[in-house]
């Protein structure tokens, strides 16, 4: 990409999605209805991708669709970094404790009790100073396994969910992206993927039914729909 250059999917085409009277409704028709939307993803999503979940977490949000995110790296981090900027449009569970005053270590780091490398300490603090909410210690007290309260922190994720998911995978092997899309599919909310750095056919399945490509134009027709086996007969 040449330098000053925009990212090849941010100028692709206008972006359709639009505010429907039910909700907010993205360029392959799918519709989250008001409420609040869950983000969820990969920790080991690319750097470059992090432009792409912060604009869907950001065109969301200023449709008037609070979110409630987790406190990982990655995905979540790229959406708690935008919503330093609009703290009052999101929640954040995080899966360890809450950071201590003054926030920052001597050492210029940030730490919090029960945080491994994998969390998203500084942008849960950052999060955190600017008004945001946080959960702390959703997934379970100091005494849970870190897998324990990864896991159950990603289910309160989709569980404080009232309209749909939007998750980002950045393989189809993701764990923690595949618990949270089961969750909300076995909920029966709506849910939105994209594939990053692989084709989305290879998607892995959250039941009885299909991945179906958004297609259309602009950011959303990189993304895939979960359609449950009943809803295709009638598409």
């Amino acid at each position: 990409m040449r330098q000053g250059s925009a990212p090849r999917w941010l100028v692709a085409s206008p972006v359709s999605c639009r505010i429907g009277p039910v909700g907010f409704v993205c360029g392959c028709g799918l519709v989250f209805p008001a409420g609040v939307v869950a983000v969820a993803g990969s920790r080991s999503l690319p750097p470059s991708s992090s432009g792409l979940v912060s604009w869907v977490a950001g065109t969301l949000a200023r449709s008037g669709q609070p979110l409630v995110v987790g406190c990982c790296v990655g995905a979540d981090a790229a959406v708690l970094s935008f919503g330093s900027g609009s703290p009052n449009q999101m929640r954040c569970l995080a899966a360890f404790g809450p950071v201590s005053p003054p926030f920052r270590a001597p050492s210029g780091r940030y730490s919090a009790p029960g945080a491994w490398s994998g969390s998203a300490v500084r942008e849960v603090a950052e999060f955190h100073l600017a008004g945001g909410s946080v959960s702390w210690w959703s997934g379970g007290d100091s005494s849970a396994p870190l897998s324990m309260r990864l896991a159950s922190r990603t289910r309160a994720v989709v569980a404080a969910a009232s309209s749909g998911l939007v998750v980002f995978f950045a393989s189809p092997s993701s764990r923690g992206s595949l618990l949270a899309a089961r969750c909300a599919a076995s909920r029966g909310l709506p849910v939105l993927a994209f594939a990053i750095g692989f084709p989305g056919s290879a998607l892995p399945p959250l039941g009885s039914g299909s991945w179906l490509p958004c297609g259309g134009s602009g950011v959303w027709s990189g993304a895939w729909r979960w359609t449950p086996k009943q809803e295709a007969l009638f598409l």
